[in-house]
């Protein structure tokens, strides 16, 4: 590391808003320190390095709130935007808020999208007004969004003509665990950008696995959500036999979380199922689009996945009956319908 770098990186530190050093834990000469922390074996400048870079973040919703929440609590600067601008309140102060995509992206060094579908995705990045034109070569942009794998791998080659980097990046979990930094990360890309910005990932991640090239990770997410949308369509199902022989559904769950059947979805969202407490943490609506993207990439694929095809009329039923704005769990209400139970 050049030696007048080093003195220019500490006098920076020195003259920020940190404080200098001080705040990184490091004491003594600023100079020497910066040069062991420069150095350290653990990081190559591990704590410093976040003060020193910008992340970008398009989309706070369910789950982009709480994830800029993570990445501001963990010392990054975070540079926002939303479309509604109500939703920006509760990082003002935080994060700087600005008016448009393109802002975030003339300033942030990795941009992380967060938005419903691959419409949105594709609006972000290429409308009228989309970042596409503001990214500059170098940056990476980090897409947590599920959309379409075959979607993806076009956005990626368009992004790699203009040396733009691109990481699908897509989550598993809801906004629960995005807010406790336990989501499940699944990545696919370059390996070099995916380790320059796996400590932003880990400060919403508890997990995170490399996949491999784009779209691996779309896969593999879509797959999981065809399971959790069949898992829950099971325990409704279940739920529902139960109850119309006369038993309790809720003992029906206990004995679920007491057998090698249980999940989280179990654990967590069941008995509130069965008892009618529906606070959503995932639209309904959101679980029949991600199945939609599954039936549509098998369908490119030409692969027959006859279970999806189930799954994915009783949520479109489900939908049509007015339950796309409740929880995906309310699958249990459309079967009780059909069976003309209350």
């Amino acid at each position: 590391m050049n030696a007048t770098l080093v003195r220019a990186l500490a006098a920076f530190l020195q003259l920020s808003s940190w404080n200098g050093l001080v705040n990184l834990g490091l004491e003594g000469d600023a100079e020497r320190q910066t040069t062991k922390l420069i150095y350290d074996g653990e990081g190559i400048l591990s704590r410093g390095a976040r003060f020193l870079r910008k992340i970008g973040l398009v989309g706070l919703g369910n789950m982009g709130l709480p994830i800029a929440g993570r990445i501001v609590q963990a010392g990054f600067s975070l540079v926002a935007y939303n479309r509604t601008k109500a939703k920006q309140d509760a990082l003002r102060g935080k994060a700087e808020m600005v008016g448009s995509q393109r802002e975030v992206a003339e300033s942030a060094d990795s941009i992380i999208i967060a938005v419903s579908d691959t419409t949105a995705v594709e609006e972000v990045m290429f409308s009228s007004q989309g970042m596409y034109e503001r990214i500059a070569a170098g940056k990476t942009v980090i897409n947590c969004s599920d959309i379409l794998p075959s979607t993806s791998k076009r956005i990626m080659e368009k992004l790699k003509r203009k040396n733009i980097n691109y990481l699908e990046v897509p989550l598993v979990g809801g906004p629960v665990q995005a807010k406790t930094g336990d989501l499940v990360a699944l990545v696919s890309g370059d390996r070099t950008r995916y380790e320059e910005n796996l400590d932003v990932l880990k400060t919403f991640a508890s997990k995170v696995f490399f996949i491999g090239p784009v779209p691996g990770a779309m896969y593999i997410k879509l797959a999981l959500n065809h399971l959790s949308a069949s898992y829950a369509q099971s325990i409704a199902e279940g739920s529902v036999l139960v109850e119309k022989a006369g038993l309790d559904p809720s003992l029906f769950i206990q004995i679920v979380n007491s057998t090698g059947f249980k999940t989280s979805f179990s654990e967590i969202k069941a008995m509130k199922m069965v008892k009618g407490s529906l606070e959503p943490t995932l639209y309904l609506r959101h679980m029949l689009k991600d199945l939609d993207l599954t039936d549509q990439t098998a369908e490119e694929m030409k692969v027959f996945l006859p279970l999806l095809q189930q799954v994915r009329s009783s949520y479109l039923g489900a939908y049509n009956m007015g339950y796309g704005d409740r929880d995906y769990s309310a699958i249990v209400k459309f079967i009780k319908d059909v069976n003309r139970m209350k």
